[in-house]
């Protein structure tokens, strides 16, 4: 049998899901196979967070064995249907690759954690929106993409909730810092979803003359290691936030041109 002819057959083989779902799946971390696929020549195949970690030659295989790219293997996984790997969450969602990155962002049953330092909580996004706005007084707000809209900061409350009405959770994250109130807007979601684009923007005017304003992406977490650092940010001086509220306009888009 020629090598080609073995290789059908082992795709053949395994991809089916149950039902009429087709799923090839990692050898080493066994999650569903989406492009950039990589395989050796006994039929190994690896996702390509798998291949990032591992030396170049198959871990199968005794002899050297080098992992090259499974074109056949990726031509299937672009016409096949994958399970959500919130599976084991509870859902049961199986779509193509290029509709499994839309919904994972958006999964009702994904897996986020707690910002706050020591609190075990996790759970979907919305028992840790009420988790926050139960247990840590955060403000929840509902929303609309690309439209202006304000919300007022206390000194009392480091976290805000907002929801949009389709179904995207953020949080606003106010830090006391010595020059006056951090501000930044981060999105719940696994990091690596990169579609749709995020952005947003800040602004606030003080004393009518003064004017600070920030337009910068989105970063996207589950939270599973806290909040993440700071990189972009609002900073509000002490002057400004003194009374311990700040009313501030905030405008999140999506897809921005």
């Amino acid at each position: 049998m020629d090598p080609t002819s073995r290789k059908e057959k082992r795709i053949s083989k395994g991809v089916m899901d149950g039902g009429d779902h087709i799923t090839i799946k990692c050898s080493i971390c066994f999650e569903a196979l989406s492009p950039p696929i990589s395989e050796c020549t006994e039929g190994h195949a690896i996702c390509s967070s798998c291949h990032l970690e591992l030396p170049q030659d198959c871990v199968f295989c005794s002899l050297q064995n080098i992992y090259t790219c499974a074109i056949t293997l990726e031509k299937v996984a672009e016409s096949a249907v994958f399970p959500c790997r919130n599976t084991k969450y509870g859902c049961r969602q199986f779509l193509s690759f290029s509709q499994m990155r839309l919904h994972e962002s958006t999964c009702d049953y994904a897996r986020f954690f707690c910002p706050k330092q020591g609190c075990s909580f996790e759970g979907s996004k919305h028992k840790l929106m009420y988790h926050l706005a139960e247990h840590y007084s955060a403000l929840i707000l509902v929303f609309g993409h690309d439209e202006q809209f304000s919300v007022k900061l206390f000194s009392s409350r480091d976290i805000m909730c907002l929801l949009s009405e389709d179904n995207f959770l953020y949080l606003i994250i106010r830090k006391n810092t010595e020059h006056g109130w951090a501000v930044s807007v981060v999105c719940i979601r696994p990091p690596e979803v990169s579609k749709p684009e995020l952005r947003y923007e800040l602004s606030l005017k003080c004393d009518g003359e003064f004017h600070l304003r920030l337009e910068t992406r989105i970063e996207s977490t589950t939270l599973k290691n806290g909040l993440p650092a700071d990189k972009h940010f609002l900073m509000i001086p002490s002057e400004f936030c003194s009374s311990g509220c700040v009313e501030l306009n905030v405008c999140i888009r999506k897809n921005p041109v």
